[in-house]
């Protein structure tokens, strides 16, 4: 930790070199899940950014950052240091998209397309399923020690990309479109058990309707069909521990595939 003489002769690298961690850290808590809920004011964000700022700083060091020299130079590094905050936001923030994108398949199989509630953390209309599937998918979280992943990640990115050193190269872009696709990957593979249930359930009523013409399958195929979803999707909560891992680590290589590409590597 730099003394406060050092801090006070070297001030044109000390005050650049804390902007641009703050700038980085924002970016990140912009994308992050649950850092970026609306239920989070932003004095908050903002309290905690600058704490993060200080500790990240002090343990720092700034040889990297390039001497500013124009109010320019120093708005081409800070959007710099957005751009890599909020990728490593997104690789972290893509298990909890891809289990929104499950809930909708899943709704929309069982027949409550339109059957949306508000979501108090994002403020937002999400599916009704995915709102009974984000509390246990945050538990999973917690018991996988998501939360100190990312903490790791706050300080690993400044460790393998320094200050004013971040690159970002063509590998970089192309890793971030596959990302995009590997979240609609994640949710599939979370509703493939109640989409594989619901489907035999189909077709099971559809032999019935052929079988027995006289039965009103509309009256009885809606109710049967979230009936036996619910059932589905609690029996389907043991399935979901092993997918969960599997995904988390699955996150957790991607994370650090874009880290090392972003610094170059």
């Amino acid at each position: 930790m730099p003394s406060f003489f050092e801090f006070a002769d070297n001030l044109e690298i000390f005050v650049p070199g804390y902007m641009l961690v703050f700038t980085r850290l924002s970016a990140m808590l912009m994308t992050l899940p649950i850092f970026s809920y609306p239920m989070i004011s932003g004095r908050v964000r903002v309290t905690f950014a600058l704490l993060l700022t200080v500790i990240i700083g002090s343990v720092l060091t700034m040889d990297t950052v390039p001497p500013v020299t124009s109010l320019w130079l120093l708005t081409g590094l800070m959007a710099k240091e957005v751009v890599i905050g909020m990728i490593i936001g997104f690789g972290a923030r893509m298990i909890f998209e891809g289990f929104s994108i499950a809930g909708g398949i899943v709704g929309l199989q069982m027949g409550m397309g339109i059957a949306n509630v508000m979501d108090p953390t994002s403020r937002e209309q999400i599916p009704i399923i995915t709102q009974f599937w984000l509390p246990i998918m945050v538990l999973f979280l917690l018991l996988m020690d998501g939360h100190h992943f990312f903490i790791e990640t706050f300080f690993g990115s400044f460790q393998m990309i320094p200050l004013g050193m971040g690159e970002l190269s063509p590998n970089s872009g192309e890793s971030i479109v596959r990302g995009g696709s590997r979240i609609y990957d994640i949710g599939i593979r979370f509703a493939a058990p109640s989409i594989a249930f619901l489907l035999l359930l189909d077709a099971g009523v559809g032999f019935m309707a052929r079988t027995m013409p006289q039965l009103n399958v509309f009256f009885i195929t809606l109710p049967l069909k979230i009936f036996s979803g619910l059932i589905m999707l609690i029996i389907s909560l043991n399935v979901f521990q092993v997918l969960f891992d599997s995904v988390y680590n699955d996150i957790v290589e991607f994370t650090g595939i874009l880290l090392r590409q972003l610094s170059g590597l």
